[in-house]
């Protein structure tokens, strides 16, 4: 089967070559061409300077079966991707007097004559090109064919492009799109050793790695668009990866704790010291929680344990609050809110102070009590600054949530 056609992403913005952005727009769009069937070769990122800019695509659109570029097509005196394309395919720029109008009607009568001049800019459509018409900004979309090769303009704002990148790629869907394995508990170089081996029989199939706070996601991409054996290695993959996999629809971790909760009708609440919320977050921002969550207390300092979860005073003064048998008390105090069944808790220390050579910076200590159970806990060390230690410990709660509710 004959290889798939490459594509590449540009992302303009000054913005994003000098550090005071995060560029999405290209990991967004990378993901989009997979799934539309494309292998995404190169993603490059310029500022807004017509000759930079000009010299990316250039290059690109001649080596590449599809060129997209985000960013450049607004109102303002940097924005010059529209000039610079038209450079390179060698066309006129010419205004649209139909979305001229449009931009007419939006003009505010106060705004200034030389804004005004600048917003229709935007009604500059370069010569032959398609256009992609706005809908919830202001700068339309063009569709360029040269010479065989395609280049796609669309605006920077993720909630502008998007809807225009869905009109662009419409039609193209993959035959074999890529597989995401995402696990939980498992390092991103055990997860590699363990499937590499399996992958052996499947050449046209690699393997792309992504770790995140606790998580890795495995993906597998075709690279000759034959489904049969990236079906075959997705399989392998998961036996391979065995309970680590939690993941094959591309649910996050959250989500498939509220699946597995909703399913089995159990109602999770959760006790948080340094995790200070984060679980209770991850598991409320999924639609439809409220029919397997009651709620959380957040006990950060040891009066609010013992005053809202019940904790001993005498326990916290024995052994402290971030210990076993505290986070214990804490998730048993959960349990006993409104119709709790499974409750999970999380004490530790986050840093980057108040370790001890016993309690080092990153321990956190989990607690998992649930009805009819004797309740378990477990105790992690991190590596990482403050915010990492949290977003860790809220994968390991939500991931001991997850275990639990498949051994009901």
């Amino acid at each position: 089967m004959a290889g798939l056609e490459t594509a590449a992403v540009v992302t303009v913005g000054t913005e994003l070559t000098t550090g005071h952005r995060l560029d999405t727009n290209g990991a967004e769009v990378a993901l989009a061409l997979a799934h539309a069937g494309y292998i995404v070769s190169e993603m490059v990122s310029v500022p807004d300077d017509r000759d930079m800019i000009a010299t990316a695509l250039s290059d690109l659109i001649a080596r590449r079966t599809l060129v997209v570029v985000t960013g450049g097509l607004g109102p303002t005196h940097d924005d010059v991707t529209r000039e610079a394309a038209a450079h390179v395919v060698g066309r006129a720029l010419l205004r649209d007097a139909r979305i001229e109008e449009e931009l007419v009607a939006r003009i505010s009568p106060h705004r200034e004559p030389s804004s005004a001049v600048s917003l229709l800019h935007q009604a500059d459509i370069i010569e032959d090109a398609v256009v992609i018409p706005a809908t919830t900004g202001t700068a339309p979309g063009q569709i360029i064919d040269h010479d065989g090769h395609t280049l796609v303009l669309l605006p920077g704002p993720p909630h502008e492009m998007r809807p225009m990148l869905r009109v662009a790629l419409a039609g193209r869907v993959a035959s074999a799109p890529p597989v995401t394995l995402r696990c939980v508990g498992i390092t991103e170089s055990d997860a590699g050793h363990r499937v590499l081996p399996q992958l052996e029989r499947y050449p046209g199939v690699d393997l792309t790695l992504l770790g995140g706070p606790g998580t890795v996601d495995v993906i597998l991409v075709s690279t000759t668009g034959d489904p049969g054996p990236l079906e075959d290695a997705r399989a392998a993959a998961e036996q391979a990866l065995a309970d680590t996999c939690f993941s094959t629809d591309g649910s996050t971790l959250a989500e498939t704790v509220v699946r597995l909760a909703t399913t089995r009708s159990a109602v999770v609440a959760t006790a948080e010291s340094c995790t200070g919320g984060l679980v209770a977050s991850a598991i409320t921002d999924v639609p439809g929680s409220s029919v397997m969550y009651t709620g959380s207390v957040i006990a950060y300092a040891n009066e609010a344990k013992s005053a809202l979860l019940g904790v001993d005073p005498g326990l916290l003064a024995a052994h402290g609050a971030v210990s076993a048998k505290v986070a214990a008390a804490m998730a048993e105090g959960a349990l006993r809110l409104p119709g709790a069944t499974v409750a999970v808790a999380t004490t530790g220390v986050a840093g980057p102070t108040g370790g001890s050579i016993e309690r080092p910076t990153g321990t956190v200590w989990f607690a998992l009590a649930a009805t009819g159970a004797a309740t378990r806990t477990e105790v992690h060390r991190y590596g990482g600054d403050r915010g990492m230690v949290r977003q860790r410990a809220r994968t390991t709660a939500l991931d001991l949530l997850r275990r639990t509710l498949l051994e009901s």
